[in-house]
C-alpha cells in the first residue's frame, strides 16, 4: 500500500510540474466510440487519483464483508470452547460431591477421550472406576500417558492409588517405585506409607522415614510406632542368636534403657537358652529404672535365674518396710520361685498379690502350685475361681 501511494505520489508530481515548465498547458483526449472527451492534464490526473481512492475504499469493504462469516465461525468457536470449559468444571464439581456418574456422562458429552484435557482424563478415569468401568479407566489412563511426561506421572500415580484402593499393593508399588524419584510430595509418599502398611513391611517405612517426615506423610510418633512395631518383627522373627545380638547392638542407647523394648529381647535371650546374658540385661536395667511393665513380663519366664530373683527380693523387702506393696514385683517373685523349685514361697507370694487385686492369672499359678504339692481339691477350687472371673471379665467387656 505505501509502495502503491510513493508511484501515485511521483507520478502526479510529474503530470503537475512538467506542463508547468513548459510553454502550455496540455490537453488530454479521452475517446468513447465515437465520443472525444477533452481534457486538462491536471484535470485527468485528478480524475485518474480519485478512481484509484474510490477502487481502494471499495475494495476495504469488500474485504471487509467477506470477513464477517470468518468472525462469525470464530465466535462460535469461542462459544462453543466456553461452553466446554463450562461442562468440565461442572463435571470437576460432581466428581469433589462424590457424583460419578453424573461427572463421566458430562465429560463424555463435552467430547471424546482423544480431545479431553489431561485434568479431565485423570477425573474420567477415577469416576470410571467408582462405577466399575475398569474398561474405560484403562482407556482414559492410556491416553493420558500418551500426552507426554507429566501426564504419564499423573497417570502412573493414580494407577497405584487405584490399585491399592483395590487392595492391590504390590502392583501400585510397582507403580510408585516406577516414578524413581521423579515426584516427591506428601500425596505420593503418603501412598508409599499406605503401601507399605498394607503388606507390614515396617522396615520400607524406616527405610524412608526420612523422607515421610519431611514431606509430612507421618509424625513423628507414628515413625516411633512403625519403628517399634519393626523392631518387634525383627525380634519376634530372629531365629538365632546371633540374629538377636545383632539386633541388639543397633539400638540406640534411649532403647537400651526402654523396658519394654528390652523385656521382648530379654524373654527371647532366655528362649534360646542364654542365661547369662538374661541375666546381665535384666539386673542393669533393674538397676537403673524399676519399670513394673518390666518387672510383670519376668512373671511369665518359664525359667528361674537366681541373681534376678535376690534382687527382686531385696526390693520387695524395701516395700514391706515401707507398707507398700508392689503386685508386679510379687507376681515376677512368685513366678521365679516357682520355676526354682521353691512352690511354698511362691504360693505364698502369690497369695499376696491375689490379696490385692485378684485376676484369673494368679488364681491358675495358685492351683498349678497347689496342684504340684498334691493339694487338688484346693487347686480345683482356685482353678474354678479363675474360670468364673475369666467369664465374668469377658461378660462386663461385652456390655460395655
Amino acid at each position: 500500500m505505501i509502495k502503491l501511494l510513493i508511484l501515485l505520489l511521483f507520478t502526479c508530481v510529474a503530470i503537475f510540474v512538467g506542463p508547468l515548465l513548459a510553454d502550455t498547458q496540455g490537453f488530454v483526449h479521452i475517446v468513447f466510440g465515437e465520443r472525444i472527451i477533452e481534457t486538462s492534464v491536471n484535470t485527468a490526473v485528478v480524475l485518474y487519483i480519485l478512481s484509484i481512492l474510490i477502487l481502494f475504499v471499495v475494495y476495504l469493504l469488500l474485504k471487509k464483508i467477506t470477513n464477517i462469516p470468518s468472525r462469525i465461525r470464530q465466535s462460535f468457536k469461542t462459544r462453543a470452547f466456553n461452553k466446554k470449559l463450562s461442562v468440565q468444571d461442572e463435571a470437576f464439581i460432581d466428581f469433589s460431591q462424590g457424583q460419578f456418574e453424573q461427572s463421566l456422562g458430562l465429560l463424555k458429552h463435552a467430547s471424546t477421550l482423544k480431545k479431553m484435557s489431561e485434568k479431565s482424563l485423570l477425573v474420567a478415569a477415577q469416576s470410571a472406576f467408582s462405577l466399575e468401568l475398569y474398561d474405560f479407566t484403562r482407556k482414559a489412563l492410556d491416553e493420558a500417558q500418551s500426552r507426554g511426561r507429566q501426564a504419564k506421572l499423573a497417570a502412573d500415580i493414580l494407577r497405584a492409588k487405584l490399585n491399592l484402593d483395590i487392595g492391590n499393593a504390590k502392583v501400585a508399588l510397582e507403580y510408585l517405585d516406577g516414578l524413581k524419584g521423579a515426584v516427591k510430595n506428601k500425596y505420593v509418599y503418603k501412598l508409599f506409607l499406605d503401601c507399605y502398611l498394607a503388606n507390614k513391611d515396617y522396615k520400607k517405612i524406616c527405610e524412608n522415614t526420612k523422607e515421610m517426615l519431611k514431606y509430612g506423610a507421618l509424625t513423628k510418633e507414628q515413625a516411633r510406632g512403625y519403628y517399634i512395631a519393626k523392631l518387634e518383627k525383627d525380634v519376634k522373627e530372629a531365629d538365632s542368636e546371633g540374629a538377636l545380638e545383632q539386633i541388639y547392638s543397633v539400638l540406640s542407647r534411649e532403647d537400651k534403657r526402654n523396658s519394654k523394648i528390652m523385656g521382648a529381647i530379654i524373654y527371647k535371650f532366655l528362649k534360646f537358652g542364654n542365661m547369662q546374658k538374661v541375666q546381665n540385661l535384666t539386673l542393669d536395667l533393674l538397676k537403673e529404672e524399676k519399670d513394673p511393665v518390666f518387672i510383670e513380663s519376668i512373671s511369665n519366664w518359664d525359667v528361674a535365674v537366681p541373681e534376678v530373683l535376690i534382687l527382686l527380693k531385696k526390693y520387695a523387702s524395701k516395700n514391706v518396710l515401707s507398707s507398700q506393696v508392689d503386685l508386679p514385683l510379687l507376681k515376677a517373685i512368685g513366678n521365679l520361685e516357682f520355676r526354682a523349685g521353691l512352690a511354698p514361697d511362691a504360693l505364698d507370694d502369690y497369695k499376696k498379690a491375689l490379696a490385692i487385686e485378684p485376676s484369673p492369672d494368679v488364681y491358675i499359678r495358685i492351683g498349678t502350685i497347689l496342684t504340684n504339692l498334691k493339694k487338688v481339691d484346693e487347686a480345683a477350687e482356685y482353678f474354678r475361681k479363675a474360670n468364673a472371673m475369666y467369664f465374668e471379665n469377658k461378660a462386663l467387656t461385652i456390655i460395655k
